[in-house]
């Protein structure tokens, strides 16, 4: 996902994750794979934080035009939603793309976003995205 994410020009600017071994794992993977220089900030918290609490935590993001945040469900599909108003079914390593006009990510809200796209790796499974 992380070469994926790369040739459609979406690196984050930062990584925020849980520290959870398989989220925190997720995004290590990802920016290695993408040839990312992007920061990894790990945040305990958001391994028990619902929607609200992960919209409250972009407020404190850095200042970067794309950030990527990697979590835990059922917060992930529940926090796609609420942004943008439209379902999204976030499995493993599942990347959702919000779009917000905003100059500081504590001006993003519910229902602000747009969802610009949704990358689910099982998609890419025999392509030339398919490491496995």
């Amino acid at each position: 996902m992380g070469r994926l994410l790369t040739s459609r020009g979406l690196v984050p600017g930062a990584i925020i994750s849980s520290t959870a071994v398989r989220a925190r794992t997720t995004a290590e993977l990802a920016a290695s794979a993408g040839s990312w220089d992007t920061s990894i900030r790990l945040d305990r918290n958001l391994y028990e934080l619902g929607p609200d609490g992960v919209i409250e935590r972009l407020g404190q993001a850095p200042d970067v035009s794309r950030l990527m945040m990697v979590g835990h469900q059922p917060t992930w599909s529940i926090l796609s939603e609420r942004l943008s108003g439209q379902a999204v079914e976030m499995k493993t390593a599942t990347v959702a793309v919000v779009d917000f006009d905003v100059t500081d990510w504590s001006e993003a809200a519910p229902g602000h976003g747009e969802l610009a796209e949704v990358l689910q790796p099982r998609s890419y499974f025999g392509s030339e995205w398919d490491t496995g």
